[in-house]
């Protein structure tokens, strides 16, 4: 008889054993399928953060074109460039969508900005923009700097 209470205490210990190794493997199994069916960013991917007390100096386009659109583009701003040291830039898009490529740097990657999305270009990081193919749209760059940094020189080709 104590075989028999032995071998039936085992197999309760089994059964229990399986039970919890079968829950513990639906639980991670329901979590892989809920997180691979969510668009995250990867942490590199985090757009930068504009500085909370920078003053806007500049805007581009100037004058008497209210946006660039998707054929107006300047060919700098296609380009890889970058800006001056101290300056700071935010991409605003009115309509569409826009390709943002930052090239280096912690927030290195490509953006698709929106209205919603905007672009943030910190001081000395290369990047570019991109119109998105079979979109529209139109979107002005503001430059930044932080106070009493002294004055702003800048040559802008093509803008």
């Amino acid at each position: 008889m104590i075989q028999a209470s032995a071998l039936l205490e085992a197999i309760v210990n089994l059964d229990w054993k399986i039970m919890t190794a079968s829950l513990l493997l639906a639980i991670l199994l329901s979590w892989l399928v809920v997180v691979s069916s969510m668009r995250l960013t990867p942490l590199h991917m985090k757009m930068a953060t504009l500085p909370f007390n920078v003053v806007k100096y500049s805007q581009v386009p100037a004058g008497n074109k209210p946006c660039f659109t998707q054929n107006s583009i300047p060919k700098g701003l296609l380009r890889r460039h970058n800006t001056k040291q101290g300056t700071w830039g935010v991409i605003n898009v009115q309509r569409g969508k826009l390709r943002y490529t930052v090239d280096e740097g912690m927030h290195k990657g490509v953006y698709n900005l929106n209205e919603n999305t905007r672009g943030i270009i910190e001081p000395q990081v290369y990047h570019s923009v991109a119109p998105v193919e079979n979109e529209e749209v139109e979107f002005v760059v503001e430059f930044y700097r932080l106070p009493n940094t002294g004055p702003v020189q800048e040559e802008r080709e093509g803008l």
